[in-house]
């Protein structure tokens, strides 16, 4: 198998644990139709996609999710919106970073792939502090399709085999495979033993100080 030169990491769910319930819960709070807003009206029904392949605004986004949920736009809902999105970001699994870190130590770039939230885009990369990183709006592009793995090969300028897909969501991660890049569907409990079958064994005296 030819060496790993590129580990490529989704982010929610992969880095840190992601969930709505914070913008759900401050939008229930905010609704002028409460019967509505509890007919598919919440943001957990919202289409994200528009958004995030970078077709919107953050203010059009914010504007068209209160729309959507009934709530009455002002100007502070934008930063109020962000807020609780960023309050759904937890803290990062401890085995995604030292899963990164045994790959820089193999002398693996870290980058991040995304289908992200430009609101939530600093989370990733602060959290980190990937090489390069690679989001759905900048490339116009989401996963599962292939044309967005296709496209961060060609700005890698390396072969599929070469690389090392991360995501939570097997679909994901299936797409990636079909273009003979490698990837394993992330869960924290296994990634780590997962990751060893791509890398060569470490030295005794390294493997020793890591139990």
């Amino acid at each position: 198998m030819p060496e790993i030169k590129y580990a490529i990491f989704d982010v929610g769910q992969t880095v840190y644990p992601f969930t709505l319930q914070p913008l759900i819960d401050y939008m229930q709070k905010e609704t002028a139709e409460p019967e509505v807003f509890a007919n598919h009206h919440t943001p957990r029904f919202y289409d994200y996609n528009p958004y995030m392949k970078g077709k919107m605004t953050d203010a059009e986004f914010a504007e068209e999710l209160c729309f959507f949920c009934r709530v009455p736009y002002h100007e502070n809902r934008l930063e109020e919106i962000n807020q609780a999105l960023h309050k759904g970001c937890g803290s990062p699994f401890p085995q995604t970073l030292k899963a990164m870190n045994i790959l820089r130590r193999n002398k693996v770039e870290i980058c991040l792939l995304t289908n992200a939230l430009p609101l939530l885009a600093d989370t990733g990369a602060k959290l980190t502090k990937p090489e390069l990183a690679f989001t759905s709006y900048d490339l116009h592009l989401l996963k599962p399709d292939t044309a967005i793995f296709q496209t961060v090969l060609d700005k890698l300028n390396t072969t599929p085999e070469r690389t090392l897909f991360f995501d939570d969501k097997s679909t994901n991660v299936k797409a990636a495979q079909s273009l003979k890049m490698n990837g394993i569907v992330y869960r924290p409990e296994t990634v780590l033993k997962e990751l060893s079958f791509y890398l060569p064994p470490a030295p005794m005296t390294l493997r020793s100080r890591e139990v």
